[in-house]
């Protein structure tokens, strides 16, 4: 692993909230209006954030999660653009506890895994809009509960959830920090990605998400399934000190300093090491 790499890479081709999160991620100085302003300036009147980011489409509800777990990530909790992104989540929420895509960013013509109306688009969105809601304090909220109801309800007898297979990893987040690790629903959904973790062949993109989630699951660095994502993720840098996304190059920064943060958060190493 090569640490200085990735750092340099970062600040030869990141841009402003790049830089910042790195700066952040490695305990320099920072100024909160820095990133806080960048968000202003795309943050719809809803609340939510636009698609894709781009200022004045319609708001996404996976690029609000997205969104927040940045702002969650730099600690801007407090902030008027996270209590606005979080009531967009609130009156976004379904009769029957789901979170679905907007509708009108169809017109964008969105990938399958964000396209509106899909059923498998509304169980992986139900668990990253509850447990995003979760890690910013709304653990007890009705919004959860009928999120967990929800869930429950599109989940097999061995711990899969219906639809792409986030899902359950996301899920596995959401009952460790409402019931705890050894909760049987917990236990099961994690034997399950275990056997999947040995067939996929996975993008750093995907390591990422599932590190986050045992990290947010609080699912110790010597459990073999953590131990398993950052083996891979390792071996997935590239030479010039990257990792790459499955999404497309304008992703690969953002993707790099998250496996750095991970990495960090594992233990695997300091930024005072740096």
């Amino acid at each position: 692993m090569n640490i200085e790499a990735a750092l340099n890479f970062i600040q030869e081709h990141g841009n402003t909230i790049d830089r910042y999160r790195i700066n952040y991620l490695l305990n320099e100085r920072h100024n909160d209006e820095i990133p806080l302003k960048n968000l202003r300036s795309i943050q719809n009147k809803d609340g939510g954030f636009p698609y894709n980011l781009e200022k004045d489409k319609h708001s996404s509800v996976s690029e609000t999660c997205s969104t927040l777990n940045l702002i969650r990530e730099l600690d801007l909790k407090e902030s008027n653009v996270c209590k606005k992104a979080i009531q967009f989540l609130f009156k976004t929420q379904q009769q029957n506890g789901s979170w679905d895509e907007n509708l009108r960013i169809a017109e964008y013509k969105p990938p399958p895994w964000d396209t509106p109306a899909k059923p498998e688009t509304r169980t992986w969105l139900t668990a990253e809009v509850a447990n995003k809601l979760i890690q910013l304090g709304y653990h007890n909220s009705e919004y959860v509960r009928k999120a967990a109801k929800f869930l429950m309800q599109n989940r097999d007898k061995n711990g899969k959830v219906a639809g792409y297979r986030i899902a359950t990893w996301i899920t596995i987040s959401v009952f460790a920090q409402l019931e705890g690790i050894e909760n049987e629903i917990v236990q099961k959904s994690m034997k399950l990605v275990e056997e999947w973790l040995q067939e996929e062949e996975i993008d750093a993109s995907f390591l990422n998400w599932y590190l986050e989630c045992l990290h947010d699951a609080k699912i110790p660095r010597n459990h073999p399934l953590v131990q398993i994502c950052l083996e891979k993720l390792v071996k997935l840098q590239q030479k010039n000190g990257s990792w790459t996304s499955v999404d497309g190059e304008r992703y690969i920064v953002p993707t790099t300093i998250t496996a750095l943060k991970l990495l960090r958060d594992f233990d695997v190493w300091t930024a005072q090491g740096k």
